[in-house]
């Protein structure tokens, strides 16, 4: 049976600011615990972490305990300031750190913040590395002795950071600019503020741009890729050929078409991989998604000669697959979109200008292009329950699943899961045949409820 982690979750450490695990202290421990694991340690010289943050007023805080953790513990602190996470996956890989670390917790409020780490070459952590920090956090592993002297950490700043990273987003478009385009661009008064409307500017484009005057507390307030509503009511505002949308530290994306109509991070995969596939640059003609994924996307990339493989749900899952497989293409629908070819991790940015290049490419606004993807319907039942037995016990339940499952094939999927806050138990049918999904959907929640309702 795998260990369990206590303070990582599926991005890292993230809990409300200045309150036990997200303490200055703890995060001080959490530093040294890092570079304990995540140093290289080449001899001679002192390993480097490259360090950037988000808009919250609690970084300065967190962050300068962060510090002080890896400096004790003999590491150099290169501070990159207010960036996007995937910029500092990119300068931790550019510059040759030994790791990475954000100050960030992402689409939360401003009162939370999160403490994320990435290797030297950009990748996230697996979950055994992650374990390898908590057992020195805890006491559970021994520590090397801390360095005196010479061999004390120091500090330094990066002052062309945002330089570097949006000539690297540019670049990714391949000479491909975006003049006459107008943009709405929603930046969650978070990290982008200080990044996208420059790539976009330097691309020609013309950027409205909204959400932008971050203070430290305003950070995703009522904006943002998780508040759809507002990026298409600006999309509508401004007339806007697209509208982009960031979370607070822009490894997400929203787009919005030109009808004012928010997209899911499905029809921005099916977009891509359907460009990709046309074009033989879709590595191993393969896209990486999660379980929660539309079957759609399996219809279209298929169809179109390709394949879809799935993980589980966090973008950490499809990243490692991807890395593992040599993929170039893979996401979430909650807009984790990674381009391979031009990020190791989620990035909103790259995301965003890689569908408006297909725009420019193809001359189809998003409203024509999103029509490639057919959605399978769903049939979902949420079913108030008075004990919660594992699934597997649940023994009528599972016999008509089996059954519904042989039925749909490849083209179709029955998710059954607790929920974690209420007594519920979730259902969710999705397959060709609405009429045939409805009648699976009633039978699977009468057996359940005759046992557990």
């Amino acid at each position: 049976m795998s260990e369990k982690r206590q303070f990582f979750g599926t991005d890292g450490v993230r809990a409300v600011a200045n309150r036990h695990p997200m303490s200055p202290e703890f995060v001080l421990r959490l530093g040294q615990a890092a570079a304990a694991v995540l140093s290289r340690k080449e001899s001679g010289e002192r390993p480097r972490c490259v360090i950037g943050r988000d808009t919250r007023a609690s970084g300065e805080m967190l962050e300068a305990a962060l510090v002080a953790g890896l400096n004790s513990a003999g590491v150099d602190a290169v501070l990159v300031g207010m960036v996007p996470t995937p910029a500092v996956a990119m300068l931790a890989a550019q510059t040759g750190a030994d790791f990475g670390v954000i100050v960030s917790a992402s689409h939360n409020p401003f009162q939370d913040n999160g403490i994320k780490f990435v290797h030297g070459n950009g990748r996230k952590l697996n979950d055994a590395t992650e374990i390898a920090i908590e057992k020195i956090v805890l006491g559970e592993t021994q520590e090397a002795a801390r360095p005196e002297g010479r061999g004390i950490g120091r500090v330094s700043r990066m002052t062309d950071s945002v330089e570097r990273y949006v000539a690297h987003a540019v670049a990714s478009m391949g000479g491909i600019r975006l003049d006459g385009m107008r943009v709405a661009l929603d930046n969650a008064h978070g990290a982008a503020s200080y990044t996208s409307a420059l790539a976009l500017e330097a691309l020609g484009a013309d950027v409205q741009v909204f959400h932008s005057e971050p203070d430290g507390f305003n950070i995703n307030e009522a904006c943002g890729c998780t508040h759809s509503e507002e990026l298409e009511r600006l999309v509508r505002q401004s007339q806007a050929q697209a509208g982009v949308a960031h979370d607070g530290d822009a490894d997400r994306i929203a787009l919005c078409d030109e009808e004012a109509i928010a997209l899911d991070g499905d029809e921005l995969m099916a977009i891509a991989a359907e460009s990709m596939l046309r074009k033989g640059t879709l590595k191993q003609n393969t896209l990486a998604v999660t379980i929660m994924s539309n079957y759609g996307l399996d219809d279209l990339v298929s169809r179109l000669g390709g394949r879809v493989i799935r993980t589980n749900v966090g973008d950490r899952y499809v990243l490692e697959e991807m890395n593992s497989r040599g993929l170039n293409l893979g996401g979430e629908q909650s807009g984790h979109i990674i381009f391979g070819d031009w990020a190791t991790t989620g990035d909103g940015l790259i995301a965003g200008l890689q569908v408006l290049r297909i725009m420019k490419e193809t001359g189809e606004p998003l409203s024509q292009l999103r029509k490639c993807l057919k959605k399978f319907p769903q049939s979902s039942r949420n079913l108030r329950v008075r004990s919660k037995p594992p699934i597997t016990e649940l023994v009528e339940a599972q016999k008509i699943i089996k059954e519904t499952e042989k039925k749909l094939g490849d083209y179709g999927r029955v998710l059954l899961r607790y929920s974690g806050t209420e007594s519920l138990i979730r259902l969710l049918i999705e397959g060709r045949d609405v009429e045939y999904l409805e009648a699976q959907a009633d039978k699977i929640a009468s057996a359940i409820l005759s046992q557990i309702g």
